[in-house]
C-alpha cells in the first residue's frame, strides 16, 4: 500500500521544496535536482535537441556541397567547351563560328541527323559547315528559328571532296549504310599510303581548306578496277559529340 502512494509523495514533496524559498535558493535546488534526481530526463531531453541541431546543419550542409558541386560541375564543363573552340582553326575566308551543344538525332540509327541548340536567330543558314574540335563533322541542312539538323558525314547521303594531306591526292569522303567511312575515286596509282592523314579539299565549297577528316586504315580496289578507295578513321566520332562549331562565312 505505502509503495503505491510513494512516487506521488515523493513528487509532491519535491514540487513544495521547489516552492519554499527565496527564487535563489528555488534555483539552486532546482538546479541541483536536474544534475541529480532527474539528470535523466534533462539529459534525454538535451540530447534530443543537440541531435535536431545537429540534423538541421547536416541538411544545411549537404545543401551547400550539392550546389559546390553543381557550381564545379559547371566550371569544368565550361572550361571543356572554351579548351574546344580554342582548338578550332580558322580559315581566312570565315569570320567567326557558333558554338552549338547536340541537343538530340532524327532519323534511323546509320542514317540520322544531329540537332544542335542554334538556329536562324543566331544566324545559321543551310549550307553552313560544322566542325568539331577534332575533325569535321557535317553541314546544315534544316534550320528553325531556336535550332538546326546537321548532316554529319557518317549519313550516306554526305559527300565531299577530301586529299592526302601530304600528297594531295584528290577524292570523296562517303560513308557507307553499313558504317565504314572512306575515301573513293581514287586513281589508281595515286601517291595514297595506310596511316596518311586526310583533310578537306582545295576543290571544297563548304569547307576550310586542309580541315582535318581521318587517317587511312586500308587501302582498295574498286570492283572495275579503274579506282581505289582508302578506308578512313574519322578524327571525330560523331556518336560522341557534346558541342559543335558552326562556322560562318564572310559576305
Amino acid at each position: 500500500m505505502i509503495k503505491q502512494y510513494l512516487v506521488p509523495i515523493i513528487l509532491f514533496v519535491l514540487c513544495l521544496t521547489m516552492l519554499i524559498g527565496s527564487e535563489e535558493s528555488r534555483s539552486a535546488r532546482a538546479a541541483f535536482l536536474g544534475n541529480t534526481v532527474f539528470y535523466p530526463f534533462t539529459h534525454s531531453i538535451h540530447t534530443m535537441r543537440s541531435n535536431e541541431e545537429l540534423k538541421t546543419e547536416l541538411t544545411k550542409l549537404r545543401e551547400q556541397l550539392a550546389g559546390e558541386r553543381l557550381k564545379n560541375l559547371q566550371l569544368q564543363n565550361e572550361l571543356k567547351l572554351y579548351d574546344w573552340a580554342a582548338t578550332v582553326a580558322m580559315d581566312e575566308g570565315l569570320s567567326d563560328f557558333e558554338t552549338c551543344e547536340v541537343i538530340g538525332y532524327s532519323g534511323a540509327f546509320q542514317m540520322r541527323n544531329l540537332i544542335v541548340n542554334k538556329g536562324s536567330l543566331r544566324g545559321i543558314k543551310i549550307e553552313s559547315p560544322v566542325v568539331s574540335a577534332t575533325g569535321i563533322v557535317g553541314k546544315v541542312v534544316s534550320v528553325a528559328p531556336g535550332h538546326c539538323v546537321v548532316m554529319p558525314f557518317s549519313n550516306p547521303d554526305f559527300q565531299m571532296p577530301v586529299m592526302d594531306k601530304n600528297t594531295s591526292v584528290q577524292g570523296i569522303l562517303q560513308s557507307d549504310i553499313h558504317g565504314p567511312v572512306s575515301m573513293n575515286m581514287i586513281k589508281i596509282g595515286s601517291q595514297i599510303s595506310v596511316g596518311d592523314t586526310i583533310v578537306t579539299s582545295n576543290l571544297s565549297q563548304l569547307y576550310p581548306k586542309a580541315y582535318p577528316v581521318g587517317t587511312v586504315q586500308r587501302i582498295k580496289e574498286s570492283s572495275d578496277n579503274l579506282f581505289i578507295s582508302a578506308e578512313l578513321e574519322p578524327f571525330t566520332q560523331v556518336e560522341n559529340l557534346e558541342h559543335v562549331f558552326i562556322l560562318r562565312r564572310r559576305r
